[in-house]
């Protein structure tokens, strides 16, 4: 596998490391600097996943795929990739929050919502996202 990244400097702050593309990918030059992951498992060396900006990713938290986050984020959640899915779904257990798309609501609100703007995806989905969102592991 050809990697695409590597990690950089460490943060000042936090236990995360800068990501340096070492190859040219999507748009991404070889060389430029990403923002910041804990380790190789926040972020995916296939596809065009990338961090940028002053995002923080870490935790349980993966960036694989087509994903792109940038920003001021700070992360740590549990990505869903079901492909053909209209919209990237995104849980975050320790807040109790679940994303679908540009959606952002409560795990406890998603429960409680019966119309949805794309009424065929709520019908099809809710329910198995919920149980993902609600799922306790050891």
């Amino acid at each position: 596998m050809k990697l695409k990244y590597k990690l950089g400097e460490k943060h000042s702050k936090y236990e995360l490391y800068r990501v340096i593309s070492i190859s040219n990918f999507s748009g991404i030059a070889e060389g430029e600097e990403g923002s910041w992951i804990e380790s190789e498992k926040n972020l995916s060396q296939t596809g065009n996943a990338w961090v940028s900006g002053n995002a923080r990713v870490f935790g349980n938290a993966r960036v694989f795929g087509n994903a792109r986050v940038s920003g001021n984020l700070a992360i740590d959640c549990t990505p869903i990739n079901i492909i053909g899915l209209k919209y990237s779904i995104m849980i975050f257990k320790k807040s109790g929050y679940l994303q679908a798309g540009c959606h952002l609501k409560t795990v406890k609100d998603w429960e409680s919502i019966t119309v949805f703007e794309d009424q065929e995806f709520l019908n099809e989905w809710k329910d198995k996202i919920l149980a993902f969102a609600n799922y306790k592991h050891d």
